[in-house]
């Protein structure tokens, strides 16, 4: 059993003004108790997460403990694997943004459907609707 965290879920755990924050927790609990087996993501998320975590919070401080986080620096347990995304994976993206392009999703979503598919991993664990029908998301209570 495998699961790829998106970026909403990162920062949501990090901000505890954000509307779902504990259930970012919560998911984050799971995660660790190994619920959902191991638990992946990508360079895109982590960019993206520390854009939006610079962003909204305006501190670089909050966007390395964030980074720190996904990437299991000390001290916090390394357990997400973080996918580079290769030639062919961006390959892979681009031809998923073409077969689904009556779908308004970003690149960076398109590639975590790519790589979901290319390294058989079952689910995502989002907050994001825009994967439904695409790839099965766990679905975290509200």
């Amino acid at each position: 059993m495998s699961v790829f965290v998106d970026t909403g879920v990162f920062y949501a755990h990090h901000d505890t003004d954000a509307e779902r924050h504990e259930d970012a927790v919560t998911a984050f609990d799971e995660l660790l108790e190994g619920t959902y087996g191991q638990p992946y993501t990508s360079d895109y998320v982590l960019d993206e997460t520390i854009t939006r975590t610079r962003v909204r919070t305006d501190s670089f401080e909050a966007a390395d403990v964030v980074a720190s986080r996904v990437l299991g620096a000390d001290p916090f347990p390394d357990v997400f694997e973080v996918i580079n995304v290769a030639p062919d994976d961006l390959r892979a993206t681009l031809e998923t943004v073409r077969r689904f392009d009556d779908h308004d999703r970003s690149f960076t979503d398109a590639s975590t459907v790519a790589l979901c598919e290319s390294y058989d991993i079952d689910s995502v664990l989002s907050f994001d609707d825009d994967f439904d029908g695409l790839i099965d998301r766990v679905d975290l209570p509200r």
